[in-house]
């Protein structure tokens, strides 16, 4: 019995150390505090480019081929006639970061062309800025924007068709984080 006794007390005195161990080792720990985040988040387009074109005419009642709107977040591109299939132009655009706050590309949103031309327009973004490359503040990027007449358009109208394009496009940022 005198075994069993020491065996008893044995297990008491390891249970006691564990848990006089874990009182030790555990404390809760409490951190208060407030944080401040400051910047602005403010990309614009700011310049158009040369613009280079091929099978397009620029008529007297046309207005400039793009335009920046008033507070810089839309771009109107108004393309009046291109003369035949595989005409285009090139439009090149600045985009400059104003802000403070590194940002990316989510999605660049178009509306238009009109519903007319849809089937033989195209519209397409090249370059840097129509990626999800990040810009920095103060940083600008480039972008590209091509509006053709499909080649292979195979209406029988092409040479009576006044093939016309307007539409407004706007580029929707996030913050770019290090993933």
């Amino acid at each position: 019995m005198k075994k069993q006794n020491i065996a008893i007390v044995a297990v008491v005195a390891f249970v006691l150390a564990v848990a006089v161990g874990y009182a030790l080792f555990s404390e809760t720990l409490q951190i208060k505090g407030t944080a401040t985040a400051k910047g602005t988040f403010d990309i614009e387009f700011t310049k158009i480019g040369e613009i280079i074109s091929k099978g397009y005419t620029k008529t007297e009642s046309s207005s400039d081929v793009a335009v920046i709107g008033e507070n810089g977040k839309s771009l109107t591109i108004t393309v009046n006639k291109l003369d035949y299939p595989g005409a285009y132009v090139e439009i090149p655009v600045t985009i400059t970061n104003k802000g403070t706050i590194p940002a990316k590309l989510k999605q660049i949103s178009q509306t238009g062309p009109s519903e007319e031309n849809t089937d033989i327009i195209k519209v397409s973004y090249t370059g840097p800025a129509s990626t999800d490359t990040p810009i920095s503040s103060e940083q600008t990027q480039e972008m590209t924007v091509k509006v053709e007449w499909l080649e292979n358009d195979a209406g029988d109208d092409t040479k009576s068709r006044d093939v016309t394009a307007t539409f407004t496009i706007t580029l929707d940022y996030e913050q770019a984080t290090n993933e």
